[in-house]
């Protein structure tokens, strides 16, 4: 499940090589923390520091952003997924991808085009990384947007990493969990989500397979019948999904807020099964956790379910 989100992460968010990109080796007065991280960047005129995820974005320009991701996989497994072939199948036009150094860090900046909702966007991406994690900076604009484009290039260009820095991505996020009550361990926040395995491995190698991976929505969308969507929304996962109907669709609140809980099987591993709870937030948006594990092992799914029961938001 871990591998899935991951690769479906980067291809929902971003070959030529050149070489000659710089990054800068000081911070200067303009520079910003990104929260929960050990990055820094001169955002471009008029961003923001965003609520909604880890980057900036222009309060009255809901299209353009620039957002950072860390990606629980070594870097030289996740840059394996960039390259033209991948890029085209998910809609996507690779302009330029140059390698660059970040930090101690090897890297890649890339440059790409994309049709989305019936809009043409264009990105500036940077990804960097380690054996341990990879880190992406996602810039996005309206592709006919020239002048923002040049700016937010020269936002992604600013980066500076302080790998001296300790940092707790955790603390960026508006919702908490414990999982120590379910005996999970806390891997790494992805954009607004959270990810909890036993082990720490990506994927995970316990006996049980147990994983959990939080979500909340970037967008405060209205959702007229909750219930439909819940269903709904097995089929945006990379691996068919469906309800187990003897298990049912059941309605839960959590911290005041209302959704539906339900278990699933994997259609292409039988002996995989998700649990999966969507909770809806009073001023629109959702909160979303899915936890997976090796069929017939209850304890894994009580570990689950005890760790969603602490959610909580912050008040």
């Amino acid at each position: 499940m871990t591998k899935r989100i991951k690769i479906t992460t980067l291809l929902l968010s971003i070959s030529f090589i050149a070489f000659g990109q710089e990054l800068p080796k000081e911070k200067s007065a303009n520079h910003i923390q990104i929260e929960g991280t050990n990055i820094f960047m001169i955002p471009p005129t008029s961003f923001e520091r965003s609520t909604n995820f880890q980057g900036f974005q222009n309060p009255g320009d809901q299209t353009s952003m620039v957002m950072t991701i860390e990606i629980p996989g070594p870097y030289s497994e996740v840059s394996k997924a960039f390259n033209q072939e991948m890029l085209k199948k998910k809609g996507m036009t690779l302009k330029n991808k140059n390698k660059i150094k970040v930090a101690e860090f090897e890297g890649v900046i890339i440059e790409l085009e994309q049709s989305a909702n019936g809009l043409e966007f264009s990105k500036h991406v940077l990804i960097y990384g380690n054996e341990k994690s990879t880190t992406m900076i996602n810039g996005v604009y309206l592709k006919d947007s020239l002048q923002l484009g040049e700016e937010i290039k020269r936002s992604i260009l600013s980066t500076i990493v302080n790998t001296d820095l300790k940092t707790n991505p955790r603390e960026t996020l508006n919702y908490s969990l414990n999982e120590n009550v379910g005996s999970l361990k806390f891997k790494a926040v992805i954009g607004n989500g959270m990810l909890f395995n036993r082990d720490l491995k990506t994927p995970t190698e316990s006996n049980d397979k147990a994983t959990l991976i939080t979500e909340r929505s970037f967008a405060k969308v209205e959702i007229e019948d909750k219930k439909l969507f819940c269903i709904s929304r097995l089929k945006k996962y990379p691996e068919d999904y469906s309800v187990i109907p003897s298990k049912g669709i059941n309605e839960i609140e959590i911290d005041n807020l209302k959704g539906f809980e339900l278990f699933a099987k994997n259609n292409e591993k039988e002996n995989q099964e998700m649990y999966q709870v969507i909770l809806f937030d009073n001023s629109g948006g959702y909160y979303l956790f899915v936890g997976t594990y090796e069929m017939g092992s209850e304890q894994a799914a009580s570990d689950i379910k005890n760790i969603i029961q602490t959610f909580e938001t912050a008040k």
